[in-house]
């Protein structure tokens, strides 16, 4: 029983973290489906929708950023969609009134994806951008997203999110290793037009496919799976790019990974009837199993621990076992003196990573939900570093300023 207990948990890791991809590209040699290019003649109407409460130390240099995307200004809205804020984040959005962007302000916090569906219910541009007030886009970001709905079976595109930190954050170089593996999982995905989800601050749909979003459910998943439910692709575009800074501190990056596992578990049990065929096999291989590493984990490790004292092949693998937590250890010991290293940072951050995964699923048996997302206040101490250059807004020629503030008893326009 010991043996079938440790083999199955270690068959279970190594096939969500390895098998998994490696199927992918046998699908993806044999099926590669091709995309047809844009017309750039005519390009699509567009409305950059940016999530923010209390925002104000990156506000403004993500709406310098905005301003300055590559993409024609009379087919460009930039939109601020404010949840509650109740710092100087609209104060300072209503300073770039007069360079066209538009503010959506909801005093009373309700949640990303409420205010969501109250600002899209009312576009009407060609396609919707997402993205969050820390991610600072290429200059060509925007347009290298729009070119791919060229094809019209597409209905989302995913762009490509690069994490940087100041080099001395184990975290941060943890989370970078995690998004460099998950950005090669996307590419595989993509070859068969079936990206499994978004990422929140960098992707696009066609306005027309948007549905009604779950408040407790994520954008950046509901919406991959409603787009294909109604038989569009979701695709990975890597050279369509934004950049934030990682988190400094494990607290806050153990924090965030349980807010992930747990609104994803939560968007999977509500929108599980939506998850249909091929794509249930990738939910099933890609989120349900990975979230779920921790457990396995565990149990290898406890079946191993048994099993040493009769085998000396299993002694030595306990031995490399007990190794990897031990690196895993010294990861956070070294964390804690500011000396990350590469041999340790990793195993530390892997363990930690799923630690959190165990953590989330525990808060989501026991019926905690969650609405509303608790930014990492470290990702918002300075802009992120990007190769766009800020414009000169005397010099950006754009009209029709518009804001919106709501509450719960009324709804106010104010034309600038």
């Amino acid at each position: 029983m010991w043996q079938l207990l440790f083999w199955g948990s270690v068959a279970v890791v190594f096939y969500s973290y390895i098998g998994y991809p490696a199927v992918l590209l046998i699908l993806g040699v044999l099926g590669k489906r091709k995309r047809h290019s844009a017309d750039s003649n005519s390009p699509p109407s567009v409305c950059l929708i940016i999530s923010a409460f209390n925002e104000e130390r990156v506000i403004g240099d993500k709406l310098q950023n905005s301003l300055s995307q590559q993409y024609p200004a009379d087919k460009l809205t930039i939109l601020v969609a404010s949840d509650g804020s109740t710092d100087r984040t609209v104060e300072l959005v209503r300073e770039f009134a007069e360079y066209g962007v538009e503010l959506y302000h909801r005093p009373r916090r309700r949640g990303k994806s409420a205010v969501l569906n109250d600002v899209i219910r009312a576009r009407k541009e060609d396609l919707i951008v997402f993205t969050d007030a820390n991610a600072v886009f290429e200059r060509d970001a925007i347009s290298r997203l729009a070119r791919c709905f060229g094809d019209p079976t597409i209905g989302c595109v995913v762009g490509r999110l690069r994490y940087i930190n100041d080099g001395a954050s184990s975290v941060g170089k943890g989370e970078g290793a995690y998004w460099r593996y998950e950005s090669m999982i996307s590419r595989l995905e993509s070859a068969l037009h079936s990206v499994l989800v978004a990422n929140g601050s960098i992707f696009a749909i066609r306005r027309g496919l948007f549905r009604e979003l779950y408040p407790e459910v994520a954008n950046d998943f509901q919406i991959p799976i409603d787009i294909a439910a109604q038989g569009r692709g979701v695709v990975y575009e890597p050279s369509a790019q934004a950049v934030e800074p990682t988190t400094e501190y494990w607290r806050e990056e153990f924090q965030r990974k349980v807010r992930i596992i747990l609104r994803g578990l939560t968007g999977f049990s509500v929108l599980k009837r939506r998850i249909r065929g091929f794509r249930l096999w990738q939910f099933a291989s890609h989120k349900l199993l990975r979230w779920m590493v921790g457990l396995f984990l565990v149990l290898a490790f406890v079946a191993n621990a048994v099993l040493a004292a009769s085998s000396t092949v299993y002694a030595v693998m306990f031995a490399l076992h007990a190794l990897f937590y031990a690196f895993a250890a010294v990861g956070s010991r070294l964390r804690h003196l500011g000396r990350p290293r590469r041999l340790f940072y990793l195993p530390f951050y892997f363990t930690m990573v799923n630690a959190a995964a165990l953590v989330g699923m525990l808060k989501f048996i026991g019926g905690q939900r969650q609405t509303v997302w608790d930014k990492a206040e470290s990702t918002r101490l300075a802009p992120a570093g990007t190769t766009a250059e800020v414009p000169d807004l005397a010099a950006v020629d754009r009209v029709g300023p518009h804001e919106v503030v709501t509450s719960q008893t009324e709804e106010r326009v104010a034309r600038h």
